[in-house]
């Protein structure tokens, strides 16, 4: 490939009437505006076979602060770029496949001071052509609430493969990033960094490189007006004993915050790739409705695909209406809003911490009687499931009708993937499940003492025959769809019982979730209703981050 690059620099102020032979120069207010041509004869970079589609341009300080840019601009035979400064820096060429993801580079020297005509001609330069892909991901927020980007806080989290401690992302003035091990919770500022600190892209947009080596359970903190307290280790505790934000205790739940979950595993297996999993989650709270987009490289139609996940337009406002006075939600929900000392909400609680802050308060038995009901109707018909509804997860149980107050499910079939044995294997366990609490529903789990084996609990726990039946019929209730099967796949029948006893909550999120998916509980990507985005790393041009627009508290 043959490439020319003319630089066209910014000069001192020209004087009124002076002459400018040379039609490259811009001139406006009789100021030279510096201009960068590009030149490619023959815009046919490839490497491993993705092309390139877009260059994209910054110059740098000595110092490594960004002066100009970036700016992309189409790939093509002549890109032009204007406005350059006059200030001599480094300039760096990005060859996109998409935005967000370089496959070529090419960095040079410039001085448009100390140049006495202003033109600079790099004599077919080549970039350096990366190979493989990047170590890191490029992910990009919007910010279009009333919040100043100054006052708009980023934590990126998550674990080593191995499994041997959490790191956070740091940031650096260059504007590169790099995971470091979590300090205590007494660092907590040097874990989040203002959005404002980070590569400005354009109005409210601002994006980071984000490795992904140690983005296993990964998540991303976004608080407004201060930084997140307690987010760190333990005190005198080990890498692993990681203390998260509270919504409903010090120092953090008169914060105003979100999460979403950004995590990157890999199989331990030769060859292996890692996988990104991105969702937006709202299993503990509600606060402000994020968004999140995956921009990703389609092999067949080499173009770029997007997917969006996240809320509606205005979701905040809604979902504060439907459990504020007169809304649609029962009195045992609307008591779990909560609000700061001026009386602006600051999120929606679960019924997981509802009932965490409150457990013998109303909502931690709001279910118990569509529980003994349906108890009750499997005494006389048997529950069977037979793995046959549109979403199938290739285990099949066989009941036995309810006694003493215990529901007896034995698998007859799993699928290939589960090969565990011994004490952990699926096929022919009996699981004797005593009838859940509230609690144990909308927890979608059981952290009581352990009496017996894990199979004859609701544990989130055992074999994975055993954690698949625990999730379908927690959903199943959770969505008061229990006594009848054949509707436990069916989104037009959940929350409908007609005694209003199921998950609220969760009836709200999706209500105002775009496609209706979302994770409201902990069990709801049960027959596909969770939001979850996944893609193989190399595959991934960046993931948007979208903070809508709500005003300032």
């Amino acid at each position: 490939m043959r490439l020319k690059i003319l630089a066209l620099a910014l000069s001192v102020l020209c004087v009124v009437g002076c002459e400018n032979s040379n039609p490259n120069f811009v001139v406006t207010n009789n100021v030279r505006t510096n201009v960068l041509r590009v030149i490619d004869d023959t815009p046919d970079l490839q490497v491993d076979g993705d092309p390139v589609t877009l260059a994209r341009l910054t110059v740098s300080d000595s110092s490594g602060g960004i002066i100009y840019g970036p700016v992309e601009e189409v790939y093509d035979e002549e890109m032009v770029f204007e406005g350059l400064p006059l200030q001599g820096g480094t300039a760096t060429l990005e060859y996109q496949r998409a935005q967000g993801f370089t496959l070529a580079r090419y960095s040079t020297s410039l001085d448009f001071a100390s140049d006495d005509d202003g033109i600079i001609t790099l004599d077919s330069p080549a970039p350096q052509l990366l190979g493989g892909p990047p170590q890191r991901l490029t992910v990009r927020l919007v910010n279009k609430s009333d919040y100043p980007a100054e006052e708009v806080f980023v934590c990126v989290l998550g674990k080593d493969k191995q499994n041997t401690g959490f790191f956070y992302l740091k940031f650096e003035a260059d504007g590169s990033t790099s995971m470091q091990p979590f300090g205590t919770t007494a660092d907590f500022e040097k874990h989040s960094t203002a959005l404002s600190f980070m590569t400005k892209e354009g109005p409210g947009e601002y994006s980071f490189p984000c490795p992904y080596d140690k983005l296993v359970s990964g998540r991303i903190y976004l608080s407004f007006g201060k930084k997140l307290q307690g987010l760190g280790l333990v005190p005198g505790g080990g890498p692993l004993d990681l203390v998260t934000p509270s919504a409903t205790g010090a120092p953090d739940a008169q914060t105003l915050y979100e999460f979403m979950e950004l995590s990157a595993t890999i199989q331990d297996t030769p060859g292996a790739e890692y996988i990104l999993f991105a969702n937006t989650s709202v299993v503990d709270f509600f606060s402000v409705g994020l968004g999140m987009t995956l921009r990703y490289h389609d092999d067949a139609t080499e173009s770029e695909k997007t997917e969006t996940v996240g809320f509606v337009e205005n979701a905040r406002n809604l979902v504060l209406q439907a459990f504020g006075t007169g809304g649609s939600v029962p009195e045992e929900f609307k008591r779990t809003v909560i609000k700061d000392g001026t009386a602006s909400v600051l999120r929606v609680l679960s019924p997981v911490q509802a009932v965490s802050v409150a457990p013998s308060g109303t909502t931690a038995s709001f279910l118990n009687s569509a529980i003994d009901e349906g108890w009750s109707h499997y005494a006389g018909t048997v529950l069977n499931i037979p793995d046959n509804l549109s979403f199938r997860y290739g285990y099949q149980w066989t009941g036995q009708p309810v006694t003493a107050g215990t529901l007896s499910m034995t698998c007859t079939q799993k699928p290939p993937g589960d090969v565990a044995g011994g004490d952990l294997e699926s096929l022919g366990e009996t699981c004797n499940l005593p009838k859940p609490t509230t609690r144990i529903i909308f927890f979608c789990d059981d952290d009581g003492p352990l009496n017996g084996p894990v199979r004859n609990t609701w544990r989130n726990d055992g074999s994975q025959g055993h954690k698949r039946l625990c999730s379908l019929l927690s959903a199943a209730i959770n969505r008061g769809v229990f006594e009848n099967y054949t509707d436990w796949d069916k989104v037009d029948k959940f929350f409908t019982r007609a005694d209003g006893k199921y998950n609220h909550y969760a009836k709200v999120m999706h209500q105002y979730a775009l496609d209706g998916k979302v994770y409201g509980f902990g069990y709801d990507d049960v027959y596909g209703q969770d939001p979850t985005l996944s893609e193989r790393v190399a595959k991934v041009n960046q993931v948007v981050l979208t903070i809508p627009a709500f005003p300032k508290l």
